[in-house]
């Protein structure tokens, strides 16, 4: 996997090696409350962040949001990413902004970061 700097600070990233990335669990927290109306519905959101196990360290940064049903609860991302990554096409010319960030986002997607997402919230905000 090779990585560039570009002018403007970003790490450049061939698509081809998203795959090869293995992030690591940096930091997640909650988003503080609102404070919610008197019998209306609560929320659970917050926000994670991930970096690359190795050089250069790339940074990955999302929001998410605890969606409940009747029988079930999961964690989801919410939105698109923050990133200090910019992903070059196979010409190694950049994805526009926008297609970087869909890009990261479904490689975000492919990922289990929920669990230890959620994980590290219980452990924080637990005391």
């Amino acid at each position: 996997m090779t990585t560039t700097l570009s002018s403007d600070g970003l790490l450049q990233l061939r698509g081809q090696d998203l795959g090869a990335l293995t992030l690591i669990h940096l930091i997640s927290g909650l988003d503080d409350d609102n404070g919610q109306t008197c019998g209306a519905g609560t929320s659970l959101s917050g926000y994670t962040e991930w970096v690359s196990a190795q050089e250069p360290r790339l940074s990955l940064g999302w929001d998410w949001q605890l969606e409940t049903h009747p029988s079930s609860a999961r964690v989801v991302r919410l939105g698109l990413p923050r990133t200090n990554v910019q992903v070059l096409n196979a010409q190694e010319v950049p994805l526009s902004w926008d297609e970087n960030l869909h890009a990261l986002a479904t490689l975000i997607d492919t990922i289990d970061w929920s669990t230890p997402a959620f994980e590290a919230v219980c452990q924080r905000y637990a005391s």
